[in-house]
């Protein structure tokens, strides 16, 4: 229920702009401004996730996918390809040693906790259905030694435009990339990894999350699907050279098979 004084306000307000022309022209232009900033935002952010060839009708659904793209800034491949998990690039200090820290010759021993990592959070329990974005799942080559998936994922990194390798390591299989679009020149990081088990992780953040950054845009929360879309553009180019070398390698056995009679 109103209060009286809320009643009075708004007859007061309404009567001001029935009967002052100018405080009724001032709303309607303050609301025609309104819905044009709205309708420029939402062709803004069509036009962006079209160029990062992302869409909000996938898996899993328009409510999940808009909610992501206006909230976060990263993207992660998994096993599972869970939403949630995020891409964190900067390794964590380490704790500061302390002198009640320091351990006790008659201290009890403690068990040591295991530290949770992006990859051990994917693989502990299966993502549920509405949280599963299928670019996200991580793509697995067995078979191929792991220097030669290192090489492949270095060729399609060159063969991507907007993309550019900052770093290579071949020591851990690592590369450091990143991505300017193509119009704002806006940057992306991407860090691709390749696991001895025939993994390659993808883990892609705007360039707005990165520390220290002093861009007023840092305080918009979403990328409208940018690191999404670097997951899947990846591994899109990547799996048709893959399909190639496990054909070579099919031919190679097929080869060493004695002809039958």
């Amino acid at each position: 229920m109103f209060t009286p004084a809320e009643i009075v306000i708004a007859v007061v307000i309404l009567a001001a702009l029935i009967f002052v022309p100018i405080l009724r022209r001032l709303l309607g232009l303050i609301i025609r401004l309104a819905v044009f900033f709205v309708a420029v935002a939402i062709v803004a952010a069509g036009v962006t996730m079209i160029l990062n060839n992302e869409t909000i009708f996938e898996r899993p659904g328009i409510g999940q996918r808009v909610e992501r793209f206006l909230t976060k800034n990263s993207a992660a491949a998994s096993t599972t390809g869970s939403g949630s998990v995020t891409c964190v690039m900067e390794a964590p200090p380490p704790p500061p040693v302390t002198a009640e820290a320091k351990p006790r010759r008659h201290a009890e021993k403690k068990e040591p906790q295991m530290q949770i990592t992006r990859n051990d959070v994917s693989k502990a329990e299966p993502a549920p259905l509405e949280d599963v974005y299928p670019e996200l799942i991580r793509r697995s080559f067995p078979g191929i030694p792991r220097e030669k998936l290192f090489q492949l994922s270095t060729d399609t990194v060159n063969s991507l435009g907007g993309w550019k390798i900052a770093k290579s390591n071949p020591s851990n299989f690592t590369l450091d990339c990143v991505y300017t679009s193509r119009f704002f020149k806006f940057e992306d990081d991407v860090r691709i990894t390749v696991e001895p088990s025939g993994d390659i992780d993808v883990c892609s953040r705007s360039g707005l999350a990165r520390p220290g950054t002093t861009s007023l845009l840092r305080y918009f929360p979403g990328d409208l699907g940018s690191n999404v879309g670097h997951v899947k553009q990846f591994y899109e180019a990547l799996e048709p050279k893959m399909d190639e070398v496990y054909k070579e390698e099919q031919d190679k056995q097929n080869a060493k098979k004695p002809p039958q009679h």
